[in-house]
């Protein structure tokens, strides 16, 4: 993908019940910035293989096709798109003892090849920044108050 932005943040919660909690998609419209509807296309809705149409707004309306391609429980969850915005989400969780953890996201996101794609990529990756970093902030919060 052309663009990346990372964000990182200490959780006061057990990595089992942050990752429990955040690879819910009934949970995700929650705490995952921009995002106005996530709606599952397979019975499958956890693991590798389960299948999301997600709609987020960024400014734009953004929408994508996802797909779990990569998924270690209480470990990683990698989503990747497979129709609309090209994009990939990392979301992985490392235990830093019985009841904290460390919670980091990688999205990644392509918006066209050319001058005008990479262009409209250093736009648009503040906004990328600001989104991730509200919603590793959110999910924190909602996390800290279960």
């Amino acid at each position: 993908m052309a663009n990346s932005v990372s964000v990182e943040n200490d959780v006061n919660v057990s990595s089992d019940v942050a990752f429990a909690y955040l690879s819910d998609y009934t949970k995700i419209a929650d705490w995952l910035y921009g995002l106005s509807e996530l709606k599952p296309l397979t019975e499958q809705t956890r693991g590798v293989g389960a299948k999301f149409d997600g709609t987020i707004k960024l400014g734009a309306k953004l929408q994508s096709l996802l797909e779990v391609v990569e998924f270690e429980e209480g470990r990683l969850m990698v989503l990747d798109s497979y129709k609309g915005i090209k994009n990939k989400s990392r979301w992985e969780v490392t235990p830093n003892g019985a009841t904290s953890c460390t919670i980091k996201v990688t999205w990644e996101y392509d918006l066209g090849a050319g001058i005008a794609g990479k262009a409209l990529g250093k736009v648009v990756e503040p906004v990328v920044k600001i989104a991730a970093g509200a919603s590793t902030k959110s999910l924190k919060e909602k996390l800290e108050s279960l």
